[in-house]
């Protein structure tokens, strides 16, 4: 995500922060402050507030260690002022995946807040720890509930959203799952909008607009992808039904000997986007280009058909994404054996 900070690494997976998340610390401090809390209060409150961020970090990853049980890895997991975002490379079309996926985060934070209200009577009982840390963390323990609560909400595409569309698209075609779901979302989000209005709570309202865009976005790509998918935009290898990139492929596995042909082939990275590839390839005499993966070469693609892509609105797609979705055909370069 553009504007943001690398933080570090969790269980393989890129930790991001915002910038606009300093804000939130911020506006916290100069609130407590101006409401007369002191510099203690409005100290301990910020620190409240990188503990409860602390959590959403959780959260986020326990929706994307299940993902990754699926074979969907994460791209990232960004911290915003409104929570986190956890990254998919794609999200399952299986309604039952959908479904765990999206209910792995609250459960992280039903853990969390039972560890916590487990531990404070042994903690108050020891003496050892100052009423004003029983505080803190009863304090975060009751903010997780209201986490779970919220994340549970019927907003999509929020987790409550997602889980809401994951029943639905049991019943009935994805499309029209995404279409009611998304509906829902927008009539949550424009009663979470009125409700911060009235509250005078800026941050429901911010809440409110990312929810009813996100989820209006969303089911418009699910639209768009439908309609892909009825010209017929699949890969031309039938193999290619694990998630890209497969990162134990192998470049020239003993049973695939690369042609002469493809040696000379452009190698383009997949985290390009498919515009700037095309641009890239305006001045390369060639038919088809090579896309590489964390340094493995593992599909041909015609320029013809990345032309298409292009035209077709997805300029600003990755490779990556346009492979994974299955919206670009490509010739896989992979072993058959995985």
């Amino acid at each position: 995500m553009n504007g943001s900070w690398h933080l570090g690494r969790l269980a393989g997976i890129d930790v991001r922060i915002h910038w606009t998340f300093l804000l939130l610390p911020i506006w916290i401090y100069y609130s407590s402050l101006a409401a007369g809390s002191g510099a203690v209060a409005a100290t301990v409150a910020v620190l409240l507030v990188f503990a409860i961020f602390g959590c959403v970090v959780l959260h986020e990853l326990g929706h994307s260690l299940t993902a990754r049980r699926f074979g969907i890895p994460t791209r990232d997991i960004t911290l915003l002022p409104i929570g986190g975002v956890a990254s998919l490379q794609r999200i399952p079309r299986s309604p039952w995946q959908e479904l765990a996926i999206a209910i792995a985060g609250p459960a992280v934070n039903v853990v969390i807040a039972t560890a916590l209200f487990a531990s404070l009577p042994l903690l108050a009982a020891t003496s050892i720890f100052a009423d004003g840390v029983l505080a803190f963390l009863g304090q975060l323990a009751w903010v997780n509930v209201a986490l779970v609560v919220f994340n549970m909400l019927p907003a999509f595409p929020m987790d409550g959203g997602r889980v809401l569309r994951a029943l639905l698209a049991l019943g009935m075609p994805y499309r029209n799952a995404t279409r009611l779901a998304a509906g829902v979302g927008q009539v949550v989000a424009v009663l979470f909008a009125l409700f911060g209005l009235l509250s005078a709570n800026l941050m429901l309202v911010i809440l409110a607009g990312f929810v009813f865009l996100a989820g209006r976005g969303e089911a418009m790509m699910v639209e768009r992808e439908a309609e892909w998918e009825q010209r017929g935009w699949r890969p031309i290898d039938s193999t290619a039904d694990q998630p890209f990139p497969m990162e134990q492929s192998h470049l020239q596995p003993a049973s695939r000997q690369q042609s002469a042909a493809e040696q000379s082939l452009p190698v383009v990275n997949a985290q390009w986007d498919a515009r700037n590839v095309l641009g890239w390839l305006s001045s390369q005499s060639v038919d088809e280009f090579l896309v590489s993966s964390h340094g493995v070469v593992v599909a041909v693609v015609r320029k013809c058909d990345l032309l298409k892509a292009v035209a077709a609105g997805m300029g600003s797609f990755t490779l990556e994404r346009l492979l994974s979705g299955r919206f670009l055909p490509f010739r896989n370069l992979r072993s058959p054996s995985m």
